[in-house]
């Protein structure tokens, strides 16, 4: 299974060579970073992501659950809260 998310994070990597501003590519590269346990790394790119598109209500969500696995809880609560902004209704937020 490691080999399949390692293999993904080179595929992810080779796409955003050549589309650096592909929102769709940094979060599919942070969920394949989050697989690895590399939340440093998965931080870095929903980031990214969602600076290039801040409607992605996914991309928020997954970025406040990395946070909740390393104990970040008042970042994870500051980006469930901007969540919630974009879908009142949501109930994962």
């Amino acid at each position: 299974m490691l080999n399949k998310f390692n293999e993904s994070v080179k595929a992810y990597h080779h796409a955003l060579e050549i589309n650096n501003k592909s929102p769709e590519c940094h979060f599919n590269l942070a969920s394949a970073y989050n697989d690895l346990a590399l939340f440093k790394e998965a931080i870095k790119h929903y980031i990214k992501s969602i600076d290039l598109d801040d409607k992605n209500l996914d991309a928020y969500l997954c970025l406040g659950s990395v946070y909740e696995q390393i104990q970040q809880t008042q970042k994870a609560q500051n980006v469930y809260e901007r969540a919630l902004m974009l879908d009142a209704e949501n109930t994962r937020a």
